[in-house]
């Protein structure tokens, strides 16, 4: 699909700087969405959801138009239009805390239920555990170091996660011979674990709302749970603050 992407380029009219953009956002597509069906289309989505909603506009609008290129053109066999994700709309949630006990359950799926256990007691973003080092994580002080952009986090480590946290081999986290997994593999491995446990209807998100729930509940300020997941501002854990 990425051939043809100039191809639709060259029937705009883009200053360098948008053509630029698009290309960047359509690029970044079809890398992560080979060819487009609601599987593929799904975990783009879920993709979006770690991106401010400005970002997420901007790509929805070059995808859209270049699906809509795609179809017109008679390479898509139908027209997919992408919708921006829930979590972009300021609604209120009536979430409550669930037992997540299941999480500890003997299970085939290991590396999804460490993605599990590390997103629902730490509150971190698959996207985080993707890029999460060895050389991140200090055993000794049972701290973790997440670095984002020009933010630079300390997480403490709860004793029950410190065996998931055993020293192994290579250089990430989970690691696929000395490189980082994608995206997919990481919604492949939770998905999997999570239908295994019969908790199919559930996500990252939902696992990651669980731990805003959990500091809600045990009475830290939005503030001191922004700063923890390293968001600069309050207003997406607003709509939290009575769903527990």
């Amino acid at each position: 699909m990425i051939q043809y992407i100039q191809d639709f380029l060259a029937t705009k009219k883009l200053s360098e700087n948008s053509k630029t953009a698009y290309l960047y956002d359509l690029e970044q597509f079809s890398k992560q969405c080979v060819r487009p069906n609601p599987t593929t289309l799904a975990l783009y989505q879920a993709f979006l959801q770690d991106l401010k909603p400005a970002a997420q506009k901007r790509k929805l609008s070059a995808v859209n138009q270049f699906l809509f290129y795609l179809y017109e053109n008679g390479i898509l066999d139908r027209y997919y239009k992408m919708k921006a994700p829930q979590q972009v709309l300021s609604k209120p949630v009536g979430a409550s805390l669930e037992d997540l006990s299941f999480l500890w359950a003997e299970t085939k799926y290991k590396d999804g239920q460490k993605i599990a256990l590390l997103i629902a007691y730490l509150g971190l973003l698959p996207s985080e555990l993707a890029v999460m080092k060895q050389a991140d994580i200090d055993r000794n002080f049972q701290v973790l170091a997440i670095q984002k952009s020009d933010q630079k986090r300390i997480i403490p480590i709860p004793n029950q996660l410190l065996p998931l946290l055993e020293v192994e081999k290579g250089m990430y986290l989970f690691d696929k011979n000395g490189a980082s997994y994608s995206r997919q593999w990481f919604f492949n491995r939770l998905s999997e674990f999570l239908e295994e446990q019969g908790k199919s209807e559930w996500n990252a998100q939902k696992l990651r709302e669980q731990f805003i729930l959990g500091q809600l509940q045990a009475g830290k300020e939005l503030a001191d749970i922004a700063k923890f997941l390293g968001l600069k501002t309050t207003i997406s854990l607003e709509k939290y603050k009575h769903g527990y």
